[in-house]
């Protein structure tokens, strides 16, 4: 092992549930290589980290998207916290001026609708992305 490469990881051992299967790959050189890496930045052996990342998404806790599909997503997620930044500031606004009494609570309530709907359409966009229908 060398300097650069920081130590892996043993993930516990459960005597309650043990891992008695075992699964064979085949990785060409690049990509082996890239897993390789990963790993290694994750701090995990190489079967460690492919194990961690197939029960992911297996189990649905990540989404895997497609590389041409990451910039999309960035751009929805950016649209995403814009539009959860413009609602706390018209609710801070909201709160002054509603202490004023200069305002009404019905227009307050409508701009804040619409934001929720832009925020829902956003969730929505970005769903159809990651699970490619967009």
């Amino acid at each position: 092992m060398s300097d650069e490469m920081p130590r892996a990881r043993r993930r516990e051992r459960r005597a309650d549930n043990p891992r008695r299967h075992r699964v064979n790959l085949a990785y060409n050189d690049v990509e082996l290589a890239t897993l390789t890496t990963a790993a290694a930045v994750a701090g995990l052996k190489l079967s460690a980290y492919a194990a961690r990342a197939a029960l992911a998404v297996a189990r649905e806790e990540v989404s895997p998207a497609p590389v041409e599909y990451k910039d999309r997503l960035r751009t929805l997620s950016d649209a995403r916290t814009a539009a959860n930044r413009i609602g706390t500031n018209l609710n801070q606004i909201a709160r002054v001026m509603n202490a004023e009494g200069e305002e009404t609570p019905e227009r307050f309530d409508a701009v804040l609708e619409r934001v929720n709907v832009a925020i829902r359409r956003l969730d929505e966009a970005t769903i159809a992305v990651m699970e490619g229908r967009a």
